[in-house]
């Protein structure tokens, strides 16, 4: 009885520690999805973001674009199931991802035509990829490992093993970069996990809101998770994460 009770206190410490500890967002941005809000990045001027997941056949999908204090401004059909978006400052173009491995070019956004950039690169349907903000390198999660793919070639550069994650789909098929480190999250317990590009853990941060695996992203020097169910409203949820 005694060990269960300190078992028991001991848990009720520590979540209330790790709860303390939660860092609060600096940013919400509110959407309305078709499915779930899969991915969201930024060109410095607007933030992008695009559905995905529980998709019909039509593969109904759309970007929506916001001002940087999260006003809404419009959305475009685009008909994929996507599952990341990523602005290359080299061309400044926006790309996208989908179920299916393959990644697209947008080529005009308000008609929703896109050119497709490269076929089968990674291994994962699932992925959502993320893209170095020098538009150099790729980057892939599968199960703990990253994948680090030349942009102009589509070539396996590098690959990094053990890296913590979810265990589910959703949160061990999820990658973030900015420039200066990687990021990968476990969504079950809202915990970030921090990597320098080499692959060396440098912290963790447990953060107040969202619940989708998938959403993982690094825009405009943030890094957003979203709080989305199939079908429903969403919140975008930005945060500063003090890693130095």
């Amino acid at each position: 009885m005694k060990l269960k009770l300190l078992l028991l206190t001991s848990l009720l410490f520590t979540a209330t520690r790790i709860f303390a500890q939660a860092i609060d967002p600096i940013i919400s941005i509110n959407e309305n999805p078709i499915t779930y809000s899969m991915h969201i990045c930024s060109d410095g001027k607007f933030y992008y973001t695009v559905n995905g997941g529980g998709v019909t056949e039509k593969k109904d999908g759309k970007i929506s674009k916001f001002r940087l204090n999260g006003e809404f401004i419009e959305s475009y059909p685009i008909n994929q199931e996507m599952r990341s978006i990523m602005y290359c400052k080299k061309d400044k173009s926006l790309y996208i991802n989908i179920k299916g491995k393959d990644i697209y070019k947008i080529v005009d956004i308000a008609n929703g035509t896109v050119q497709l950039l490269r076929s089968g690169m990674y291994e994962n349907e699932q992925t959502t990829l993320a893209l170095d903000p020098k538009g150099k390198l790729f980057y892939a999660m599968d199960n703990g490992d990253v994948s680090i793919y030349n942009f102009k070639t589509g070539k396996l550069v590098k690959k990094l093993s053990g890296l913590k994650c979810g265990l589910k789909r959703e949160g061990n098929t999820t990658v973030a970069a900015d420039k200066n480190y990687l990021y990968t999250w476990n969504s079950d317990i809202k915990t970030v996990y921090i990597y320098s590009k080499d692959g060396t853990f440098k912290k963790s941060f447990v953060l107040k809101s969202g619940n989708l695996g998938y959403s993982l992203s690094a825009a405009n020097g943030l890094i957003f998770v979203a709080k989305s169910e199939l079908g429903k409203p969403a919140t975008w949820y930005g945060y500063k994460l003090p890693v130095k």
